[in-house]
């Protein structure tokens, strides 16, 4: 899970759909990314179980399905976790 939310760029995509569904071409803008590199973040998104997509006429929309949370604890414990749940 580490290595998916690790990308900077993931993280601001996942941010962008937190606040709401959002197709392609916005999160090309807010992200100020290309189409092929967006793709590429969204289907690794996907294919980790965190976003889904679905259709609206001629537009696919990318929504959050989990919420993630990060947890990080000082010693003796030391816990460092990233977990996603259902909303």
């Amino acid at each position: 899970m580490l290595d998916i939310i690790g990308s900077k760029k993931r993280l601001e995509i996942l941010k962008h759909l937190s606040q709401e569904d959002r197709y392609v071409s916005e999160i090309m803008d807010l992200a100020n990314m290309d189409g092929k590199r967006v793709k590429h973040h969204l289907e690794r998104l996907e294919d980790e179980g965190l976003i889904e997509s679905y259709k609206e006429g001629r537009r696919v929309y990318y929504k959050l399905v989990k919420d993630l949370r990060l947890e990080v604890s000082k010693p003796p414990e030391g816990k460092f976790l990233v977990y996603a749940t259902e909303e």
